[in-house]
């Protein structure tokens, strides 16, 4: 009899615990519900403004968008009948880690060589903890960054914003990138290792597949390829070795490359997204188009660059968009301009995509659903399942890209950063642990 009592006794402790854990967080958990109205909603896939639109957030996600959604009592009013809502921007290359600053105390004169000698992994962090909230305040809710972060500061800082305790856009993280020996640089024979450890040097297929590895391991979601800033280049094998190993891990690949041969080894290879690509063949962007394999032009400012490439930019543009190359914006900012923030300054790299006359509407969808398309991110869309990334403005931007200049409320992830034109966050009182293991094949960790 007392050996049944035990048995039962049991039952009932195993039946509660199981209650504890799986039902009773359904039960005690609130949903919080957010009521947004939005007098012009832009409907950046159609190109359209929809007028007199509401949309439905609930625990950080859009669930309802309509002329009138179905709010539970005590919903959240949020009033932006005056505003332009749209989808929160994103930047699919960045460098949040690192900013050239000619004329400091120590000069690195401009260059992002010297920068990586200069600067240690910790101070590069702690000016991405300033870069990051910029590029938030300024309306960018999810980042790809792409490399010259030092020793996985890039990973520090996405690790940072996950767990709340920074301010800043989602990000996407490249780690340290994978090059032939030399990245990107001219070394000195007495002194190899100064590349590092901006590159991660693989020049054999078994090299390759260690640094895809490690990268994933310390914490890169993306992979990126210098495939040819040196005599000699990654071959379409070596391309393909690199992206076999990180697809299969659910984790996507980005080439840094410039030539046309370069461009065409990385799409042969099978890579998802091209940097830069300044110099494509029609046909090689017609491979391309027909591969699905994103461009991602990074086109600096005349200003920065010089009349003559940026305008071979702007032609490349213009070429790309009549074959039908998929497009994201990426720009690449990784130099300090005086009286404007980073946020402001990766706005000013949109006018290039201005220039080579694509429709405002073609700009905006490259700098919202496509790049999150892209970087494989649950956003750049106002519809019921997406996260809750909005942004508004007093103008249209369907008129006129630079309204983007005025974003005056952001949310991302259904948190309010800013409002009425004023940036705003709390220290939070209850702290997230972001060191974790990524998740094979769900490496962004969404729902």
């Amino acid at each position: 009899m007392k050996t049944l009592h035990r048995v039962f006794g049991y039952a009932i402790v195993a039946v509660a615990i199981a209650y504890i854990i799986f039902a009773a967080p359904h039960i005690v958990a609130a949903q919080s519900h957010t009521v947004i109205n939005a007098g012009h909603l832009v409907d950046v896939e159609n190109g359209r403004i929809l007028t007199g639109q509401q949309i439905l957030v609930t625990d950080g996600h859009i669930s309802e968008v309509g002329p009138r959604v179905a709010a539970p009592d005590g919903a959240q009013r949020i009033d932006l009948s005056d505003s332009y809502v749209m989808p929160g921007l994103i930047d699919a290359h960045t460098h949040l880690a690192l900013q050239e600053m000619d004329g400091s105390d120590i000069d690195d004169h401009g260059s992002y060589y010297y920068a990586s000698l200069i600067e240690d992994t910790s101070m590069r962090v702690a000016q991405g903890t300033m870069l990051a909230r910029a590029m938030l305040e300024a309306g960018f809710v999810w980042v790809r960054d792409t490399g010259n972060n030092g020793l996985y500061g890039d990973v520090t800082l996405r690790r940072a914003i996950e767990g709340g305790w920074i301010p800043g856009p989602n990000m996407v993280t490249a780690g340290r990138m994978i090059a032939p020996f030399g990245g990107q640089f001219q070394m000195n024979p007495e002194k190899p290792d100064l590349g590092e450890p901006e590159y991660f040097y693989a020049d054999s297929h078994t090299e390759i597949i260690r640094a895809v590895r490690e990268n994933v391991h310390y914490g890169a979601t993306f992979i990126k390829l210098i495939i040819d800033n040196q005599p000699y280049i990654y071959s379409v094998d070596d391309v393909r070795v690199a992206v076999e190993e990180a697809h299969d891990m659910g984790v996507k690949v980005m080439a840094h490359a410039a030539s046309d041969e370069g461009i065409r080894n990385a799409v042969l290879g099978g890579v998802d997204s091209i940097e830069h690509g300044f110099n494509p063949s029609d046909e090689t962007l017609e491979l391309m188009a027909d591969r699905g394999t994103y461009l991602v032009g990074t086109d600096f400012p005349a200003s920065r660059l010089g009349e003559t490439r940026y305008w071979s930019n702007v032609e490349r543009n213009k070429r790309a968009h009549a074959i039908g190359v998929p497009m994201a914006f990426g720009s690449d900012v990784v130099y300090y301009e005086e009286g404007k923030t980073r946020g402001e300054q990766t706005i000013g790299f949109l006018f290039s995509y201005v220039d080579a006359e694509l429709p405002n509407a073609h700009i905006l969808r490259m700098a919202t659903m496509h790049a999150a398309d892209l970087l494989g991110a649950n956003s750049g869309r106002l519809e019921a399942g997406r996260n809750a990334d909005i942004i508004a403005m007093p103008a249209n931007p369907l008129d006129d890209v630079s309204a983007l200049y005025g974003v005056s409320f952001v949310m991302k992830d259904g948190h309010v950063y800013k409002e009425g034109g004023q940036f705003r966050w709390d220290i939070p009182t209850k702290l997230n642990n972001p060191r974790r293991k990524q998740p094979r094949g769900n490496m962004l960790r969404q729902r």
